[in-house]
């Protein structure tokens, strides 16, 4: 929700600053980026030092301008660092050819040891200054690691905008983004109120945006308002490449081939299936092994049978006894 007295206090604040600063907080959302960098386009047409930054990378399909996110909060001093050894070093110096404009830093070595090596400088941007700093989705400065350590007294020079979905401790002025169907939708408000210009990459981060977080309008947070910023994105300029290419992938992927997702029941039966397979298993298992011991033991008592059997038969057959004879039949032997 806008204030009619915080945007009023932005404006003077805006007008006379010189430089702005848009920090996002770790872990930013599509929405959070997409809004950020839409305000960082309409303040480069502002403001000629304006800077957007965030703790880590942030890469996001399809949003434009995201080159422009920066790890580091300085870029105003250009730092030149080399290896130093002291005792090797007779003097440094610095002198300015009017006629080239250049600038010449000279380190002179000492006698017997070797000049500096080449290789070992570096360049970088150290320094930050700025007027005014947006803070996307932070409510503590600590969340913002590096971004916040090494340069505290930039923010405490500074007029702090907090832009989040509840009005945190922090911030000098704050805007509040709830209410609203996504983030971009109170930037757009907040761009317009502030009277600054929205381009083409800014129009189309808005509503890309906007299209992501209602699902492509279809959802209930959809309102009319939310229609009425779409109508105002599309006459700046705005591209809705994203919803054809949502459209595209939606073809290609059939809904027959989507998995579909199991109810409660279902994966209870699909547990009761398994749990009563594996003891199907075991039993069988279980059975098989007595079968072998069943076996074993009638295998061994047939084996005992024959053996009786043969040891019986193995002394002189009766029959084959004169006396019993069919003519000694009756007689006393």
């Amino acid at each position: 929700m806008l204030n009619e007295v915080s945007l009023s206090q932005l404006k003077v604040i805006l007008d006379q600053a010189h430089t702005a600063l848009v920090v996002l907080g770790p872990e930013s959302s599509l929405d959070q980026t997409a809004s950020a960098l839409a305000l960082y386009e309409s303040l480069k047409d502002l403001k000629s030092e304006v800077s957007i930054c965030a703790p880590e990378e942030i890469s996001f399909l399809d949003i434009q301008g995201q080159e422009n996110i920066k790890n580091k909060l300085g870029n105003k001093d250009l730092s030149v660092s080399f290896e130093y050894d002291e005792n090797s070093v007779d003097k440094v110096s610095y002198h300015i050819d009017e006629e080239k404009n250049k600038f010449y830093l000279v380190v002179k070595p000492k006698k017997g040891y070797k000049p500096l090596d080449t290789k070992s400088v570096t360049f970088d941007y150290v320094g930050a200054q700025a007027d005014v700093i947006f803070l996307f989705g932070v409510h503590r400065y600590e969340v913002l690691d590096h971004l916040y350590s090494k340069y505290v007294s930039v923010y405490d020079n500074a007029t702090v905008v907090t832009v989040h979905n509840f009005e945190p401790e922090i911030g000098d002025i704050k805007i509040d983004v709830s209410g609203k169907s996504c983030w971009a939708e109170t930037v757009l408000s907040l761009i317009e109120n502030l009277g600054l210009e929205l381009n083409e990459v800014a129009a189309t981060n808005l509503l890309y945006s906007i299209e992501n977080a209602t699902n492509n309008l279809s959802s209930f947070t959809a309102t009319a308002d939310t229609f009425e910023s779409v109508s105002k994105l599309m006459r700046a300029g705005a591209r809705r490449f994203h919803a054809k290419k949502a459209v595209q992938t939606q073809k290609e992927i059939p809904v027959s081939a989507q998995p579909k997702k199991k109810t409660s029941f279902e994966v209870a039966l699909e547990q009761a299936k398994e749990k009563h397979q594996n003891n199907f298993e075991k039993e069988i298992q279980r059975l098989g092994s007595q079968d072998k011991v069943v076996k074993k033991s009638s295998k061994k008592n047939k084996n005992n049978r024959t053996n009786h059997k043969a040891k019986k038969g193995s002394g002189k057959d009766p029959m084959s006894d004169k006396n019993y004879l069919p003519e000694n039949l009756g007689r006393r032997v």
